[in-house]
């Protein structure tokens, strides 16, 4: 009898030790794949920074090894980290189109992929970006015919898709200011005030300058027309169609854009919308109701 029962305990010992085994087989190549990943990712990090180090210092005498040193980055924003072997230079992408001989860039500015810089043969404007100014991808800058120039303060960001015509009047756009996704800026008017000629016939017309003051949020799609200042700290909500002034610290919405409230306030001020104070209403129905009631009561 006792052999007899032995035999199936040995055999679940010898069950469990062989699963025993396996487990700190697999737990041991886990942790030998675990190690080996960072060490990995640690080596192809050297290797990029030396790549890119190594092509950023020879294009500037073969600018061919800027697009070299492009290879083994990211796609977008990833360029970016060729600022930092760049120095003070700034970076213009091999598939940006430039022809604007008036030009002038800040220290670390980067020009995105297929951004536009263009001026027109008789334009007598510049274009000025301050240090660490950032265009990305389809935006496009266009000098016109006159004197109209654009000048972008340091820090500041133009996401994609953005539109800037300094035609006739110029744009000014402060530090540290963060434009979204396809915002427009027309210091112009197509003129329209003959019937009888084509509207693209006539001259263009201006109320003036646009100006952005530093610190100044534009959400997506916002469009700034001519003679508009936008105050330093305002901020001005995605669609919006600014036509008139917007005061700092404020927040505008709406086409046409209208301030709503001021920064410090958490609420938006029914005056300030256009819209009737509920809170007043209702204070004066009740008070008119209370009077009814004692009228009736008397």
């Amino acid at each position: 009898m006792s052999q007899s029962n032995a035999h199936p305990i040995q055999q679940g010992d010898s069950q469990r030790g062989s699963s025993g085994t396996n487990e700190r087989a697999r737990s041991l190549k886990q942790s030998l794949t675990a190690r080996r990943q960072p060490i990995a990712k640690t080596l192809r990090e050297m290797m990029v920074r030396t790549w890119v180090r190594s092509m950023v210092q020879l294009s500037t005498v073969a600018p061919l090894c800027l697009r070299l040193a492009e290879l083994p980055l990211g796609p977008y924003k990833d360029k970016r980290l060729l600022l930092r072997y760049l120095g003070d230079r700034p970076y213009i992408s091999p598939l940006a189109q430039v022809s604007c001989a008036n030009l002038q860039l800040g220290p670390k500015c980067f020009i995105d992929d297929f951004v536009t810089i263009y001026a027109h043969p008789q334009a007598q404007g510049t274009i000025h970006l301050e240090r660490n100014v950032h265009l990305y991808r389809w935006s496009i800058i266009e000098l016109g015919n006159g004197s109209g120039t654009l000048r972008i303060g340091a820090n500041t960001y133009l996401q994609a898709g953005c539109v800037l015509n300094p035609f006739i009047s110029n744009i000014t756009i402060g530090t540290n200011c963060m434009i979204a996704t396809r915002c427009v800026f027309m210091p112009y008017q197509h003129g329209h005030a003959d019937p009888h000629l084509p509207m693209r016939e006539q001259p263009l017309t201006s109320r003036g300058d646009i100006v952005i003051e530093d610190d100044v949020w534009l959400g997506a799609q916002v469009c700034v027309m001519d003679g508009v200042v936008i105050g330093k700290g305002a901020i001005v909500g995605a669609g919006a169609v600014v036509t008139k002034d917007v005061p700092p610290n404020s927040l505008a919405v709406g086409v046409p854009a209208r301030v709503i409230r001021q920064r410090h306030e958490e609420t938006p001020s029914p005056a300030l919308m256009g819209l009737p104070d509920m809170t007043s209403n209702m204070n004066s129905n009740i008070a008119a109701l209370s009077q009814e009631r004692r009228g009736e009561g008397l």
